[in-house]
């Protein structure tokens, strides 16, 4: 458990490093004579902005509950409820965030290739949600395990009473 959060902990914070710079890289850039992006009034625009907050904000988040799972005491009783729940949480973070990043990257191609040839962007549009799928069906056999150990075989690993007792 402590090497799957120390991996996936990596991974948030590269997410996060990277929304965070996409933030203020705007696509498209700033006009200068108004402080304004030259996109904002485009609907890819406020698709980038939101995906972009909302990556930031997720991966924020699995940051901070891979933190409190790293740093847990570790006792038997965190196995049995804590320490599960916070996998199953971060890990739906986790996903959220990694659908936010595509959705913002195809956002930010949208509003910077969409000028030419219109099958390109398109094309790059459904190219990125290919991870999607493929993250929710790596990521799937790990979560449900989580679930099913965690609510629904509890009785098999908890004692129904004390040993010393």
């Amino acid at each position: 458990m402590k090497k799957t959060a120390e991996s996936c902990m990596a991974v948030s914070t590269l997410i996060t490093t990277g929304v965070f710079t996409a933030a203020f890289s705007i696509p498209g850039g700033i006009n200068d004579s108004s402080g304004n992006p030259n996109y904002l009034q485009k609907p890819s625009f406020l698709t980038f902005a939101i995906a972009d907050a909302t990556a930031m904000i997720s991966s924020s988040t699995s940051i901070l509950i891979f933190l409190s799972i790293l740093i847990s005491r570790y006792a038997e009783d965190d196995f049995h409820k804590s320490i599960p729940l916070k996998l199953i949480s971060v890990l739906v973070a986790l996903f959220i965030s990694i659908i936010s990043i595509m959705v913002g990257f195809s956002s930010a191609f949208f509003i910077m290739y969409y000028h030419g040839s219109k099958w390109v962007p398109n094309f790059i549009f459904a190219l990125a949600f290919i991870p999607i799928p493929l993250i929710a069906f790596l990521l799937f056999p790990l979560w449900s395990d989580i679930v099913y150990s965690t609510y629904f075989c509890r009785n098999f690993f908890r004692p129904s009473k004390h040993m010393l007792f």
